[in-house]
């Protein structure tokens, strides 16, 4: 069976093989992670269709079209097939609940011996067997492994394994070929030193000194990235405006509700519950910032897709909450935590990330104090939230120490006025400061 780019998204025509998941050789089940793909929108996760033994035929790191053939599944024998199932699902032709194997008959094998009936062999040796055949067998090996092996002219039983069940790797490889221009004519392996001359130590290697440079090329999704920053600011006229929001109130109701919230839902009352909430309040409060340029044209958005910046591995992503104004904390808590993990395991998909109508940025859990967040294009506004420092502020003509966190909203000036972008981030600040006002939708 051919292992296939799919389709991943109508404009997306071509990605990179970033990573196999599994090696040329090794036993695939069906569903079973097999390779990373890496586009200019999206890193994803790609699944075996079928179980099967893989052999690769891209490399890792190589541009790749979408349909294009990256591989092979060959059929698996049932012993192999028996193996490769996870421990206790029922096996193929078999009840769930069926005899245990030490009651089936096993094939009787002649081995030699002195005297007695023949003996019947440890069951799984035919399977051991066959996969240490299948070590040494070129077809077997990676195509970077294979390619070593033929141009120094090895043979693959001389070269130590420390691969997964003993395959031979790269390293291996190398390491065998460094070790063979190291060693002596003497049967030992090493220099025959004569016994009046003492033996010298080693000279250690000279170090190279460090490059002062280096070049990397950019990833797609990175080159992406790059494009739509510089879309945003040479085709919107991006103004911010900050305020700042004192972060007690919100505090104290995840202090006192945090135990009971955790035990009903399962997960905790974080702060980006308050900000998505307090967020569409705003948006139905002005509903400016809830709207694109579309052309000549404005559209106006009657629905609340909140995207909420995430830092994969691989790059900053923008995961979509659909129709957040639906949802309750706990809900929005769930979600959040789903995307998020899904963007850092690259199980994201294009779906997950179109559509959002406005965003929101949280440089607060890496101790940002304050930022300009660019607009994610064709969106007219996201908002930047901060780390939460204590600070002394003026409370009814007292100093106190609050908890407080500085706030920034960037937008299209083109679409939204100072005006309405001041009235929209003041109306998240008193969400903020007053959760029970979205309670009470007040």
């Amino acid at each position: 069976m051919q292992i296939k780019v799919p389709p991943v998204g109508e404009s997306i025509t071509e990605g990179i093989l970033v990573e196999w998941l599994k090696k040329s050789g090794d036993a695939v089940r069906a569903d079973e992670p097999l390779f990373v793909l890496e586009t200019d929108k999206v890193t994803m996760t790609i699944n075996a269709e079928a179980s099967g033994r893989l052999s690769i035929l891209v490399l890792e790191g190589e541009r790749v079209d979408i349909g294009q053939v990256v591989g092979s599944l060959r059929p698996l024998p049932e012993e192999e097939v028996r193996e490769a199932l996870p421990t206790g699902e029922p096996r193929p032709g078999e009840e769930p609940h069926g005899p245990p194997p030490s009651d089936r008959a096993a094939e009787e094998v002649t081995v030699p011996q002195s005297e007695g009936p023949g003996m019947h062999p440890p069951a799984g040796v035919h399977q051991a067997i066959a996969k240490i055949e299948a070590m040494d067998d070129p077809e077997e090996m990676p195509p970077s492994v294979r390619r070593l092996v033929e141009e120094h002219s090895l043979d693959p039983r001389d070269v130590q394994g420390t691969g997964k069940g003993g395959r031979i790797t790269k390293e291996d490889v190398l390491r065998h070929l460094r070790e063979s221009e190291h060693g002596a004519a003497s049967p030992g392996g090493s220099k025959a030193v004569p016994e009046s001359t003492p033996a010298k130590e080693p000279e250690p290697p000279e170090t190279e000194p460090a490059a002062r440079q280096t070049r990397t090329a950019m990833s797609p999704i990175r080159q992406r990235i790059a494009e739509r920053l510089v879309q945003a600011k040479n085709t919107a006229a991006i103004l911010t405006t900050f305020n700042e929001a004192d972060m007690a109130g919100v505090l104290e109701w995840r202090r006192r509700h945090q135990e009971r919230f955790l035990g009903k839902h399962g997960i905790k009352l974080g702060l980006m519950s308050f900000f998505v909430k307090a967020t569409v309040d705003a948006l139905q409060a002005v509903p400016a910032l809830n709207a694109q340029i579309q052309g000549n044209e404005i559209v106006q958005n009657h629905f609340f897709d909140i995207g909420i910046a995430v830092q994969a591995d691989h790059g900053l992503v923008v995961p979509v909450i659909r129709d957040a104004d639906r949802l309750g904390f706990a809900e929005v808590e769930l979600e959040v935590q789903r995307l998020a993990q899904r963007a850092r395991e690259r199980t994201v998909t294009l779906e997950d990330l179109t559509g959002g109508v406005f965003s929101i940025s949280n440089g607060g859990v890496y101790g940002n104090l304050l930022s300009t967040p660019i607009i994610n294009p064709p969106q007219s506004g996201i908002l930047g939230m901060h780390a939460i420092q204590k600070r002394p502020v003026v409370v009814e003509d007292r100093i106190e120490i609050r908890p407080m966190m500085y706030l920034a909203v960037s937008y299209d000036h083109r679409l939204v006025d100072g005006r309405e972008a001041v009235t929209f981030l003041k109306r998240i600040v008193e969400c903020v400061e007053t959760p029970e006002r979205m309670l009470l939708e007040i």
